[in-house]
């Protein structure tokens, strides 16, 4: 499913409308990740931050 549609193409005329219509989308994004759970139930937890390497 494609929630920023509009960002497909590019629909505007100005650059200004444009911009404001990526962070429209990235705040819907952001809103969306912080209001669901930290990880779903049936997942794998967490692992702990000494076993993550940097990539």
């Amino acid at each position: 499913m494609q929630h920023a549609r509009r960002l497909v193409r590019d629909y505007e005329r100005r650059p200004a409308h444009a911009e404001a219509m990526v962070n429209l989308a990235v705040i819907t994004l952001m809103t969306r990740r912080l209001a669901r759970g930290p990880f779903h139930p049936t997942a794998a937890p967490p692992r702990p931050a000494e076993l993550v390497t940097a990539a």
